[in-house]
Formats: C-alpha cells, structure tokens, sequence
C-alpha cells in the first residue's frame, strides 16, 4: 500500500486530499501530520495526558463535521471522568464505547513527546496497521506506524 492511500484513508474530504498531496516542500508523512494538526483533524495530546476532556471534545467536533453519534452524551460524560494513568489506557476506552459505530481512535507516528490522534473507520484498520510511515532509526518500529489500542 502507498502512503497516498494512507492518505484516503485518514481524511475523507477530497479537499484535505488534495491540499495534502500538493504540498511538496515536506515529506507526505511531514504533511500528513502538519496538514492533520494545524486543521484540528488530529488531536495533538501530551504524553503526559488532557488538559481538560480534549478527547471528548474532539469527539464532539467530529460527531458536528461528519454529522453522526459515535457515542450519546451520557457515555461522553463518563469518557471524561474516566481516570487513567496513560493515554493508551484512554484511548482503550474510546475504542470500546466507538468500536459499535465501527469507528477507532488511532495514533499518527511521532518522533516527539505527544500523540497525534485521529478517528476513522475501522473497516481501514488492517490497511492503516501495516503502514510504516515514520522513517526513523532510532524509534522502535512498532511506534513508526499507525497504532490502535484496544
């Protein structure tokens, strides 16, 4: 699989394709995760953990764009007061009460200290697993690649 595709599979809107691939100055692993985090389509979370209930409203905000429930409000407001020690732990969490959407919270490879989420449909979880698209010799091969917790 070419990281183009990759690419199809992480944003749906043919527009955020489109300015992804035309920007040829970075690498399209650079301009996936730029493109991603300026546009607020990825989460960009600190290992250390939220702030506040940013994965929750992250939630919302993709519910309002592609117009559907992943979750009802009850079971976004115990997401937020779940307590956790990782962002694995919660992003677990997030994948159990979307999985019956056949939606899943995924991490973005990053070669820094925080996580670049994004939601998409699970019937692309195989292809999205397989893709290497940190070049890096120095991270462990299973952080180069897109991650799914559950």
């Amino acid at each position: 699989m070419s990281d183009e595709e990759i690419v199809h599979l992480i944003f749906e809107d043919r527009q955020d394709i489109e300015v992804i691939l035309s920007d040829l100055e970075l690498s399209l692993y650079e301009s996936v995760l730029k493109y991603g985090l300026s546009t607020k389509k990825f989460l960009y979370l600190d290992y250390r953990g939220e702030q506040s209930m940013e994965i929750v409203n992250y939630i919302l905000d993709y519910e309002f764009a592609h117009s559907l429930e992943l979750a009802s409000q009850k079971e976004l407001e115990e997401l937020g007061e779940f307590g956790y020690e990782y962002i694995p732990d919660k992003i677990k969490e997030v994948n159990k009460l979307i999985y019956p959407k056949r939606y899943g919270l995924f991490t973005y490879p990053t070669s820094g200290d925080y996580y670049a989420l994004f939601i998409a449909k699970l019937e692309h979880k195989s292809k999205l697993l397989r893709a290497e698209l940190l070049v890096d010799e120095w991270t462990p091969y299973k952080e180069r690649c897109i991650q799914y917790y559950y």
